[in-house]
């Protein structure tokens, strides 16, 4: 696509788009400190929202209609159950979270319904030096470098400038996919640079000692190598897929096994690596209260109300499905039931429709949907990163099913 720029609207004597991209590139760069509220990424969102509401430049169309609708009825539901406890500590900001990431997922599902390729590029530089960025703060503080670990690592998992070890981990999940994918498909631009970027994300990733993102981060790369190789028609590209798929298999085992020669490393990750811990079992523990809040759900239209659940069982829920019902109610939690299942159907048939961007729709399917899954052992509401993710997919599949419409349009060649 080329760019007029003489011819777009200027702000302070720069084009407009050139304005709209570098405030979603900051606002992705400086997502890698979230230790206070607001974080800068909120902050720097508000400035990228006025400048697209005051500009343009954000595409509204039909195919988002189902995102849209789901996301409100899912925080109405929240409103309800929120009347229920109105007066609780934290509730009432709990709400305003909630909607401030819906608006998030809708934002980001619209901007990328335009000039897909540049702007997803945008997001993707910025959320990459971002992820770097919080990965080498992170690696800083597990080594204790500076004694910093006290501040940085203080449950000694790497957990940098994130409040949870388990958020920054999985945050560095679709930035480690993005560049595991760029390594996969030859990228050859600042290719030593991502390179050294992978390696860092992932051993941040790593050193997370977060069970689901291990899990995560390797469904997510299995499911877009899969896809990558069925779908591509580039029997060179399967050969190198297949070339890369082993020596990264080789690569990975020996960086684990250099890691793992620290000691301290390896009794942390043998104790992490522990499929059960004790506060999972037992009838008052993880799995138990689940199992003991569904029948009391069944009976509370409007579930417990917001953040109840730790105040009833004495832990959070760590389930995102049931925090759902126990947070926004039956409305709530059958909505974001209808909402995941819709992204999940939306960002397949994306996946399927061969377009310039496929790639990128691959990648941020695989991240979404193992996500997705990772809900079942974590709540993952109030993640920033997965409404980034939900939006993008809906954008990337109406985006690609316009071009589809508009290719089928092209006049056919005669024989």
């Amino acid at each position: 696509m080329t760019a007029d720029y003489a011819s777009r609207p200027r702000t302070s004597g720069l084009p407009l788009d050139r304005v709209q991209a570098a405030a979603v590139w900051l606002m992705m760069m400086s997502s890698f400190f979230v230790r206070i509220e607001p974080a800068p990424v909120d902050l720097m969102f508000a400035l990228a929202m006025t400048v697209f509401l005051v500009g343009g430049g954000l595409s509204v169309t039909v195919v988002a209609l189902p995102l849209i609708v789901l996301l409100t009825l899912y925080n109405f539901g929240g409103f309800m159950s929120f009347l229920t406890v109105m007066g609780e500590p934290k509730t009432g900001m709990f709400v305003i979270t909630s909607c401030y990431m819906a608006v998030s997922a809708v934002f980001f599902c619209f901007y990328v319904q335009t000039d897909t390729e540049r702007r997803f590029a945008v997001f993707k530089n910025g959320y990459i030096i971002g992820a770097v960025i919080a990965s080498v703060i992170g690696l800083v503080g597990y080594f204790n470098i500076g004694g910093t670990g006290a501040y940085l690592s203080p449950i000694f998992r790497a957990q940098g400038t994130f409040k949870d070890p388990n958020v920054l981990s999985t945050y560095l999940v679709l930035p480690a996919l993005l560049l595991t994918q760029d390594v996969m498909l030859g990228t050859t631009r600042h290719r030593f640079w991502r390179y050294i970027g992978l390696m860092i994300v992932l051993a941040c990733l790593f050193l997370a000692f977060s069970r689901g993102a291990w899990m995560n981060f390797m469904l997510a790369v299995t499911m877009t190598v899969i896809l990558t190789f069925t779908l591509t028609p580039s029997q060179k590209l399967r050969t190198r897929i297949i070339l890369l798929a082993a020596g990264g298999i080789v690569m990975l085992g020996i960086s684990l096994a250099g890691l793992l020669s620290i000691d301290v490393v390896a009794a942390a990750f043998e104790d992490r690596a522990t499929l059960a811990k004790d506060y999972d079992s037992g009838e008052f523990g993880r799995f138990g209260n689940q199992l003991n809040a569904i029948p009391m759900l069944l009976e509370r239209p409007f579930g417990f109300g917001p953040l109840q659940f730790g105040q009833i069982f004495g832990l959070d829920p760590h389930n995102v499905y049931l925090n759902a019902f126990g947070s926004y109610g039956w409305l709530g939690g059958i909505s974001y039931m209808l909402l995941i299942l819709g992204t999940i159907i939306v960002g397949f048939k994306g996946v399927l429709i061969r377009t310039p961007w496929q790639g990128q729709t691959i990648a941020l399917f695989c991240a979404f949907f193992a996500t997705a899954l990772q809900g079942v052992q974590i709540d993952t509401d109030h993640w920033r990163h997965f409404y980034w993710m939900l939006g993008l997919v809906w954008g990337f599949y109406a985006a690609s099913a316009a071009w589809s419409v508009r290719q089928q349009r092209l006049p056919r060649p005669q024989p």
